[in-house]
């Protein structure tokens, strides 16, 4: 039976922080930002209208990017702002619409763009989610290793979308 009783604590416990950071994503994205209140019309925005949103999602990422190299070799104030940027990013996204960014549109240089940025968010966020041990520690090179691979597949993703968007405006 504790089990049980312990195992409802956590469910709670888990369900009340994400309905804490569903709120924190929406409330770091600005009244003002070009990701609210999009048209979407037969699945999908029109390119002039979501270009300036995703403008702002690349500048959340080159922040991001760079915030996450820091990171990788051992700044603990780039760690903080780039959890703060991934937030916030993330926040864009769900602002711009959520899943629906990941729907294909009719736009397929749009649906590429939304693939990548959804995908370099997804290997930064990994790699937050990554410890990265000190030298001491006999998993270091392994924490390392694991943490350096989330960042590559991120950055991978990120430079792609920010390819993309180039060739858009």
């Amino acid at each position: 039976m504790p089990f049980i009783a312990t195992r409802r604590v956590l469910v709670a416990v888990l369900a009340c922080a994400a309905i804490a950071s569903a709120t924190a994503c929406t409330q770091v994205v600005a009244e003002s930002s070009a990701c609210r209140n999009l048209e979407y019309k037969d699945g999908s925005v029109a390119r002039a209208q979501y270009l300036p949103c995703a403008g702002e999602m690349i500048a959340a990422l080159d922040d991001l990017d760079r915030q996450t190299k820091a990171a990788l070799d051992g700044d603990r104030q780039a760690r903080s702002d780039g959890l703060a940027t991934l937030r916030r990013a993330m926040g864009l996204m769900k602002a711009a619409g959520g899943l629906q960014l990941l729907e294909r549109w009719d736009d397929r240089r749009l649906t590429s763009l939304n693939m990548n940025i959804s995908n370099a968010l997804t290997k930064y966020q990994a790699f937050y989610m990554v410890r990265i041990l000190d030298d001491s520690s006999q998993f270091a090179r392994q924490s390392r290793d694991a943490a350096t691979a989330e960042y590559d597949g991120g950055h991978r993703n990120y430079e792609e979308a920010r390819q993309i968007f180039r060739r858009l405006n």
